[in-house]
C-alpha cells in the first residue's frame, strides 16, 4: 500500500519544497521506469484527473480532496497522478479551471455590452451555486494557472471586440471582478447558514438585509454598475456590441 507513505511525501515536500512528482521521477529512474514518468498511467489525462477532481469536490469539499481519495477514485496509485501534476493542490486548481468550462463566453453577434456583462455575471455564478458543496473559493491560487487564464481572457476578449474603450474596460473589469468574489461568496455562505433568524416583518432594515443576496440583488448590482459605466462614460452612447460573424 502507497498511500500513507504518499500523504506523508506531499507533507515533506511541503516543508522542504521538493515535488512529489519529482521524488517519484528519481524513484522510476531505479525501478526501471522511464524518467519524468512516475507511476506511469497511459490510460489518465490532466482532463480526467480535473474532473474527478471537481465531481469528488462536489460530494466532499475540494480542500478535502487528496492523493489518496483521488487516485482510488480514478482506481490508480496515488503516486500516478504526478505523472500528470505537480502537487494536490495543482489539481485542485485545475477542478477550478474545469469549473469555469461551464460558463457561457460564447460571442452572440450583434449582443450588446451590458447584455454580455449580465450573461457571462450570471453564468459565473450559476457554476458556483452548482458547485456550492466544493467549496471551489477555497482553492488556492492566484488566478495565473493556465486553465483560470483561458476563461479570463475569453470574457475580456468579448468585451474588447465589442470595442468598449480600453481604459473603461479597465475600469469595470476591477468592479465587476471585486462585486463577483464579494456577493458570490457571501452568497455561499447564507445558503449554508442554518442558524435561526428572527422574523423581520415590520423591521424595514431586516426585511432589505433578508434579500441582500439573491438573484434579484445579484442582478441589482449589475444594473448598478451597468449605470454606473454609462455615467463615467457620458457623452458616449455606449452603444458597443459583438461584432457579426465573418464569413
Amino acid at each position: 500500500m502507497m498511500t500513507d507513505a504518499t500523504e506523508a511525501s506531499e507533507r515533506q515536500a511541503q516543508k522542504t519544497g521538493e515535488s512529489p512528482r519529482r521524488n517519484a521521477a528519481e524513484s522510476g529512474r531505479r525501478d526501471g521506469r522511464r524518467p519524468g514518468t512516475p507511476g506511469a498511467a497511459p490510460s489518465l489525462t490532466r482532463e480526467q484527473i480535473a474532473a474527478e477532481a471537481l465531481t469528488l469536490g462536489d460530494e466532499i469539499g475540494i480542500e478535502n480532496v487528496s492523493a489518496r481519495k483521488l487516485a482510488a477514485r480514478l482506481g490508480k496509485t496515488p503516486m500516478a497522478l504526478y505523472t500528470y501534476f505537480d502537487s494536490i493542490a495543482d489539481v485542485r486548481v485545475a477542478a477550478l479551471a474545469k469549473a469555469f468550462q461551464e460558463v457561457d463566453t460564447s460571442p452572440i453577434p450583434g449582443e450588446r455590452w451590458d447584455d454580455t456583462l449580465r450573461r457571462t455575471m450570471s453564468s459565473i455564478r450559476q457554476m458556483y451555486l452548482r458547485h456550492r458543496r466544493c467549496n471551489l473559493f477555497k482553492v488556492e491560487t492566484n488566478g495565473y494557472s493556465a486553465g483560470l487564464i483561458e476563461h479570463t481572457k475569453r470574457i475580456y476578449r468579448l468585451h474588447e471586440a465589442q470595442g468598449i474603450p480600453p481604459e473603461t474596460l479597465r475600469r469595470l473589469w476591477r468592479i465587476v471582478d471585486a462585486f463577483l468574489g464579494g456577493f458570490i461568496q457571501a452568497e455561499l455562505a447564507s445558503l449554508s447558514d442554518g442558524s435561526p433568524r428572527p422574523d423581520p416583518e415590520g423591521q424595514e432594515w431586516m426585511e432589505a438585509a433578508e434579500g441582500a443576496y439573491d438573484e434579484r440583488a445579484f442582478f441589482d448590482g449589475i444594473d448598478i454598475i451597468v449605470a454606473g459605466v454609462r455615467a463615467v462614460s457620458a457623452p458616449d452612447p455606449c452603444d458597443w456590441r459583438t461584432p457579426p460573424r465573418v464569413g
